[in-house]
């Protein structure tokens, strides 16, 4: 089980607040990621789950203030990050530079697609040890050494051998565990895991998430898990937040939230997912309609077109993220009718 009540007395790594990033365009200005709040402390993995296109992964890659080099703007809001014996940083202010310094250090990215991540032209030793000769200063000798040792923790046979490896040598797991070895070699306080297990079958996706989750309590890191996937937020998160165009539709314990949506967004997405039941699997229930437009996203509930508790008063303001309970928010204006 996920370390949440641990987790939960620790103060923030990483603090995010009404986060904005925008998207200019030739037809307007695309409001990917408008007004999202969350906190992660360490040991506390966060899942951040949704369709395609709610905005969970320009969250992950706004954090490691990637976004830019895509043409976005952060337009709004602040990501705080906390480290030892350090003043809190706001990474949204820091210069490139500066950035430079945080980003593979203090807090690391493994993203879903290690084939196109990986370099396919130099051994994943050498790879892996870059990000230790720029931030330890190690020399290419004690990197490689290393890099064996971390190879060696994400559980691949004869990391002494597969260390001069390239890429297209390597099956996908393996791939992404060397990802997840880059991501870690520099021990961050802050991992986020971008869609990880996305390309692999069922069998070595449950690998990796165990892994993950063994690693990360190991070494006491906060986490942030992005993933459409519900099946796993389950089994690897503490707290989850369910993203829909662009905003936090709901956010607390991943207990309470599966088994209690207060959004009938996130009943929504529940009921995507086929479950077995009497000897028989349950048909999926698709969501009706389509994401609305985020250059023109409506004025009240986002969700308003497709959901079936919508009224008048949906369409009319906009939808605070209202507190539910203890560490727990909804943004719904029906969310009492809806626990009932």
């Amino acid at each position: 089980m996920p370390s949440g009540e641990m987790a939960g007395r620790s103060a923030p790594v990483l603090d995010v607040r009404d986060l904005q990033v925008f998207f200019p365009t030739d037809d307007g200005v695309v409001r990917a990621v408008d007004g999202v709040t969350f906190t992660v402390a360490a040991g506390e993995t966060l899942a951040i789950v949704g369709e395609s296109g709610s905005g969970k992964s320009v969250t992950g890659m706004t954090i490691m203030r990637l976004v830019e080099r895509g043409g976005a703007r952060i337009a709004g809001g602040h990501v705080r990050l906390a480290r030892a014996g350090a003043e809190p940083i706001d990474l949204t202010a820091l210069p490139e530079r500066a950035m430079n310094r945080v980003r593979g250090g203090d807090v690391a990215m493994v993203f879903q697609d290690p084939m196109s991540s990986l370099n396919p032209v130099f051994p994943i030793g050498d790879q892996i040890g870059e990000s230790l000769r720029i931030h330890r200063g190690l020399s290419r000798g004690a990197a490689r050494q290393a890099a064996i040792e971390l190879l060696a923790q994400m559980g691949i046979a004869d990391p002494a051998k597969r260390v001069d490896a390239y890429p297209h040598q390597l099956s996908g797991g393996m791939r992404q565990r060397v990802m997840m070895a880059i991501a870690l070699a520099c021990d961050p306080v802050l991992l986020i895991a971008d869609e990880p297990t996305t390309a692999l079958d069922v069998t070595v996706q449950a690998q990796i998430v165990q892994l993950l989750r063994d690693l990360q309590r190991a070494r006491d890191m906060a986490m942030i898990f992005i993933t459409h996937d519900l099946h796993l937020v389950g089994d690897i998160a503490d707290r989850v937040a369910v993203m829909y165009a662009g905003q936090v539709v709901e956010e607390g314990p991943v207990a309470e939230v599966l088994q209690r949506p207060a959004h009938p967004y996130t009943r929504a997405l529940l009921s995507c997912i086929p479950r077995g039941g009497s000897g028989r699997a349950t048909r999926m229930q698709p969501i009706p309609g389509s994401m609305p437009s985020a250059l023109h996203p409506p004025v009240g509930c986002r969700f308003q077109s497709r959901c079936p508790y919508a009224q008048e008063r949906c369409s009319e303001a906009p939808i605070a993220l209202d507190p539910v309970d203890v560490g727990r928010a909804a943004r719904c204006v029906r969310w009492r009718e809806i626990l009932q």
